[in-house]
């Protein structure tokens, strides 16, 4: 199955207070290479993320950003020093006593104290804690990544199949005409020639003419080319339904298939030939451009 090389992927979940985010984005590349954003942290889980993307991507640069962030919960505490409290409370009641004071000592006074209350620090989960859940939605955000690239590809291939039965057909105009050629070339020489005789007296040498449409026939001939292109066609239509990274591939056989293109239409002295070659041409460039997004 063709996979394009392009697709996005997104998958998120929660492990205890930590919200963990894996978001990925694929784009064409001439080979396959992985890039890892995470949390300074969790550093030390880039090569496992690294290794979990790389089952589901043969080819293409993919890009992953992980997020490790813990929710804001209700469930922080704080923890109350009580010795400094109790500083408090001691020097409090020593004013009062000193300064004949009457207002009341509440718990809201004290609270209100620097150094009385102070916010529990929350604890950071260690990386290997984290590990087995985050692979778990790196592999969830690989897999919907995949899908895309499978959607993509399978529009892509449609498209490939379509314009190469256009070439397939082409080349077999190309071989039904291919044998008239040589002898329209003999019949418009031979048509000049008597043209010619009847405005000088000269003897037409018949073993010259021959050897000239032999020439041109060895000069023409275009057999090899017509099968070598059905032959790289054919071959081309049998990668498409491999399952492996065939971009690679595909790409050679199309500038085979162009190779030979050009080469018939320089041989052929044949306008029809030309034409039908300019057009297999355009279709490959097209392919070609297409083939560019293909793993």
């Amino acid at each position: 199955m063709v996979r394009s090389m392009t697709g996005y992927g997104r998958k998120e979940t929660m492990f205890g207070a930590l919200r963990l985010s894996v978001e990925m984005r694929a784009v064409n590349h001439r080979f396959c290479e992985i890039q890892v954003r995470l949390p300074k942290a969790y550093a030390v889980l880039e090569d496992p993320v690294r290794r979990a993307v790389a089952e589901y991507v043969r080819r293409g640069r993919v890009d992953v950003t992980v997020s490790i962030e813990e929710e804001a919960a209700a469930e922080t505490g704080f923890d109350v020093n009580w010795e400094v409290a109790g500083q408090y409370v001691k020097a409090l009641r020593e004013m009062k006593e000193r300064f004949s004071l009457s207002e009341p000592l509440s718990a809201k006074d004290l609270l209100l104290m620097p150094g009385v209350i102070a916010e529990q620090e929350a604890k950071e989960t260690p990386p290997e804690a984290v590990a087995e859940p985050l692979l778990s939605v790196v592999r969830e955000a690989s897999q919907e990544l995949l899908l895309l690239k499978q959607k993509e590809g399978q529009k892509l291939e449609e498209d490939l199949k379509r314009r190469l039965a256009g070439i397939v057909s082409w080349t077999k105009e190309i071989a039904q005409h291919a044998p008239g050629v040589v002898e329209e070339y003999r019949a418009r020489l031979m048509q000049r020639v008597q043209e010619w005789a009847q405005s000088v007296t000269a003897e037409i040498d018949e073993q010259r003419l021959a050897q000239e449409a032999v020439l041109f026939a060895d000069r023409s001939d275009i057999s090899e080319e017509i099968t070598r292109l059905e032959s790289h066609a054919a071959q081309f239509a049998e990668q498409l339904e491999q399952d492996e990274a065939v971009g690679r591939k595909l790409d050679f056989y199309l500038q085979e298939m162009n190779r030979e293109a050009n080469t018939i239409a320089s041989k052929a002295n044949h306008l029809l030939i030309q034409r039908l070659a300019i057009e297999i041409k355009t279709e490959l460039e097209k392919m070609r451009e297409q083939v560019q997004n293909i793993e």
